[in-house]
């Protein structure tokens, strides 16, 4: 198995026809045959779901298994296979095995695994009909990661709970010459991962939301209201709490920042903490609500599936892509993701070595919500966030601008579809 070019990906998969020969038994009984499976997942992810994959192989001689990470290039690629119809035999659905992928899945009810999918992401796995269409091996409970030993250092002795604490802590962090916010805006999937988590604290969950949730699934919703969403984008610049190369830096210096204590705050998931822990195993980190945007508003979780996958309906090696998620649905290969992963196990039988899970028992409290791209907007907003993002972080947009560019994107994509 082997890392392939993005491009070159692309390429192949859009001009040549699947390959892939049917399943079958052999004489022997063992399987026989070939699978594809797809992934957006990187390090240390992708490895462990590799490594689970290899073990598979081992167990069934007459089989090879083709597993590719097409990383930031997946959501692109993917809307090019489905508007072929020509879809990996597996593939990660990345947050989207309903509103996304659904109708390309085969669904899993009456499979056992499927009894054991954990209460806490059964439900972002099920249509409305209720077909469970994927197998989430890991699940996300998110907010923002952050220093517990720098946090101290700033004479806090709690995590900030509403946006304007937060801005105080990214203050007192900033008067210690460390930086409040890391931004790798050399990729800019961390701003729209910034406003995707802020979205919902800001706009669904706050006491003075009203109909907004309603308007945004109707195609009525009055996009000035956005405007607190990229307000925090460049409050947050403006300000000086990111790193002075937030435009341009590169998400593979992260894990080094976080790992010794030279960022306090990074708006990603539980494997980042792990990547980091890999470089410092002593580094105090953890991960916190998403804060509150009003003092009376309640504090949040962002969550759903995470490392998830489904078998495509009309795959010709449907015997063999069943066998291997039942592989992989096995509760050792499960934790041994969730553990290399640093992430929650979507399943109810998994006794997972959590690091945060003293922590996360602090707010057990709180409510998970979906990301508000997933749930709330149309698909391919996501695009469109990574524009208004990185345009924001510039300063080559104004609020308003970044309003009026999510609005026409978001008219465009709900006549679409």
């Amino acid at each position: 198995m082997k890392k392939t070019l993005a491009l070159l990906l692309m390429s192949l998969c859009i001009i040549l026809p699947v390959m892939a020969g049917g399943a079958s038994e052999s004489t022997e009984g063992g399987l026989q045959g070939s699978l594809t499976v797809a992934t957006n997942a990187s390090s240390p992810t992708f490895e462990a779901v590799e490594h689970v994959i290899e073990l598979f192989m081992e167990e069934n001689p007459g089989v090879e298994v083709e597993y590719t990470t097409y990383g930031s290039d997946y959501e692109n690629l993917m809307k090019a296979r489905m508007a072929a119809n020509d879809l990996p035999d597996v593939f990660a659905t990345h947050g989207w095995a309903v509103n996304r992928y659904a109708e390309y899945l085969m669904p899993l009810n009456d499979l056992e695994l499927a009894s054991r999918i954990s209460p806490s992401v059964i439900n972002t796995v099920t249509t409305d009909d209720g077909s469970i269409v994927a197998m989430p091996i890991t699940m996300e409970q998110s907010g923002i990661i952050y220093n517990k030993t720098i946090l101290a250092q700033a004479g806090w002795d709690h995590v900030p709970r509403t946006l304007d604490e937060f801005y105080q802590c990214c203050e007192d962090v900033k008067a210690l010459g460390i930086t409040p916010v890391y931004v790798t805006g050399k990729d800019t999937r961390i701003q729209a991962n910034m406003m995707d988590i802020m979205s919902v604290s800001m706009l669904i969950t706050c006491n003075d939301s009203g109909d907004n949730a309603e308007t945004l699934y109707n195609g009525t919703f009055d996009w000035s209201k956005w405007a607190p969403v990229s307000g925090f984008i460049t409050e947050l610049k403006n300000r000086g709490y990111m790193n002075v190369d937030a435009t341009t830096a590169d998400p593979i210096y992260t894990q080094e920042k976080l790992a010794f204590g030279e960022a306090m705050f990074n708006f990603n998931n539980q494997a980042m903490i792990t990547s980091a822990w890999e470089l410092n195993p002593d580094a105090d980190l953890s991960m916190m609500p998403v804060p509150a945007f009003h003092e009376d508003d309640e504090q949040i979780w962002i969550g759903g599936e995470r490392e998830c996958y489904g078998i495509w309906k009309d795959s010709p090696n449907k015997e063999l892509a069943i066998a291997l998620l039942e592989f992989m649905a096995r509760p050792e290969n499960v934790k041994y993701v969730c553990d290399m992963a640093g992430m929650p196990a979507g399943f109810i039988d998994i006794d997972s070595e959590q690091k945060l899970a003293e922590d996360y028992a602090q707010f057990d409290d709180l409510q998970i919500y979906p990301y508000f791209d997933r749930e709330w907007l149309p698909s391919g907003m996501w695009a469109t966030m990574r524009t208004i993002g990185g345009a924001l972080t510039a300063g080559e947009m104004s609020v308003e601008e970044s309003c009026n560019t999510m609005r026409d994107s978001y008219l465009a994509l709900m006549a679409q579809q």
